[in-house]
């Protein structure tokens, strides 16, 4: 390798081992809900996709499973309660007749 490659190998290299371009994983998460403005996307899109940061790729992962989770969490509480209100409403009607 001459100087020059020598350097871009290092300076590659340092920006991936140092994270320096990653997004904070708030911008990741306003990105995943479509918060961010046209620049900022257009830059987190590059970032995962051109860049193919392996950190940043995980961060996302986790952060979708989060809001699946939370999804699922909040649609578990809806059903119970559904049911609960369904139970008292028909006990209700079942002692008025």
């Amino acid at each position: 390798m001459d100087k020059e490659e020598d350097l871009a190998f290092t300076v590659a290299t340092v920006w991936r081992d140092e994270r320096v371009s990653c997004p904070h994983p708030d911008i990741l998460r306003a990105f995943l809900s479509a918060a961010l403005g046209e620049q900022a996307s257009a830059f987190v899109e590059f970032h995962l996709s051109e860049s193919q940061c392996p950190y940043c790729a995980a961060v996302l992962q986790d952060l979708k499973a989060a809001e699946e989770d939370a999804g699922r969490e909040q649609l578990e509480d809806l059903r119970d309660r559904l049911m609960r209100s369904t139970v008292a409403e028909l006990k209700k009607a079942s002692g008025n007749q």
